[in-house]
């Protein structure tokens, strides 16, 4: 009798599942030591000592599949998702490196989450409240700098390796109907080391010299880089 009240409570949870697909566009702002300042003093390119810091407010997009249960007071939303943040390095250091004729870096994460969202429907026909919680692994990039475009010498540039940090993301927010939303979100996407490869152009611009620089000296890490990000998304569900 009671694997047979199981298998109808089952089957009963399983009909009132919905199966929902989200589009996100965000805005976000740095926070950690991704947003920590640089010595404007300091030349370009920046090479591994600063680079990872000074990013501007960002933009992107994310997608989501979850599944919703309604559990008597309110639903219950398990979901895996997927997000983009771009985000630029300070104006500032974007005029230095034009002035030097060299490749500006720019900073990319891909955090990829798995988590469950609490939707409480009981408060006004049209406006639904909802907090969530995830976890997963930030993947960060960036891009190269300082390579001249010029006929210099000797130029160095870095060419970023992208490395894979655990992270984790917490929000609040609402729906207005059943197909839009707002909310505050904070991801914490993990401590990222810097790890990268050191070329030296010649006057034609290719690489006269190579070194690779591992992430460690002695076993010890070079630098490592705090990367958080607060968000404000906006969704589209179906």
């Amino acid at each position: 009798m009671m694997c047979l009240a199981a298998l109808m409570v089952g089957m009963s949870m399983t009909a009132q599942a919905q199966f929902r697909q989200s589009i996100f566009l965000n805005g976000n702002l740095p926070t950690g030591s991704f947003a920590s300042s640089i010595n404007t003093n300091h030349p370009v390119p920046l090479g591994y000592q600063e680079i990872g810091k000074a990013a501007t407010l960002g933009f992107g997009a994310g997608y989501r599949a979850s599944y919703r249960f309604d559990v008597g007071l309110g639903m219950v939303a398990p979901f895996a998702q997927a997000d983009l943040f771009w985000n630029m390095i300070g104006s500032t250091w974007r005029n230095k490196y034009m002035d030097n004729d060299y490749t500006t870096p720019t900073y990319f994460n891909i955090p990829v989450i798995a988590g469950v969202s609490y939707l409480y429907d009981e408060l006004w026909n049209d406006i639904t409240p909802y907090g969530e919680f995830g976890v997963g692994a930030d993947f960060m990039m960036i891009t190269s700098e300082g390579k001249g475009t010029g006929t210099a010498g000797g130029t160095l540039y870095y060419a970023y390796k992208p490395n894979i940090a655990f992270a984790w993301m917490i929000g609040l927010g609402a729906y207005f109907g059943r197909h839009v939303s707002a909310g505050l979100y904070y991801y914490g996407l993990g401590t990222h080391p810097i790890d990268y490869t050191k070329k030296t152009l010649d006057e034609n611009n290719l690489a006269a010299a190579e070194v690779v620089t591992h992430q460690t000296v002695d076993g010890v890490l070079r630098e490592k880089r705090s990367i958080g990000s607060l968000a404000l998304r906006i969704g589209f569900h179906f």
